[in-house]
């Protein structure tokens, strides 16, 4: 696997899932010499944040890294950087609008999890909860991976 020095969480909005993965690599991967970011495939202005996504964040120490959603563009993606979307549709828009060269994954195909990281969207804070688990779990299995291949 080659070197990255930027990992990229993409999601429809970037106002939910892609900001809980972007803080739980964050908390990871500490001060290592890689970027953490955040994305969303249709941001049209700087949408604030999911407040219950937030609150999720905060019982779980962290916080986001952001106020507000940013959309992905091509200066984004170079051969250093790796995209991992929370789910196969995602991945596959973003392969369709980005094209098949920049190194995109939906984050079940990354760490060889067959599943998608759906959206809580509506759901009570304990639908949070548990979305932020799975995110957890998905995104410390990714880490790992990264480091055991040194791709870090």
């Amino acid at each position: 696997m080659k070197k990255y020095h930027k990992i990229i969480f993409l999601g429809t909005e970037n106002t939910c899932r892609s900001i809980m993965a972007e803080a739980v690599m964050n908390s990871v991967l500490g001060r290592r010499q890689v970027r953490i970011e955040s994305r969303g495939l249709v941001v049209l202005f700087p949408e604030p944040l999911n407040p219950k996504a937030v609150a999720v964040l905060k019982g779980n120490q962290m916080k986001p890294a952001k106020e507000s959603a940013q959309p992905l563009t091509q200066k984004d993606l170079d051969g250093e950087t790796l995209v991992l979307a929370m789910t196969e549709k995602e991945c596959r828009q973003a392969k369709e609008k980005f094209g098949e060269t920049a190194d995109i994954y939906s984050i079940g195909g990354f760490v060889e999890k067959p599943g998608d990281i759906g959206q809580p969207y509506g759901g009570s804070l304990a639908e949070y909860g548990a979305c932020y688990e799975y995110i957890d779990l998905m995104v410390k299995v990714a880490a790992e991976k990264l480091l055991k291949e040194e791709a870090i």
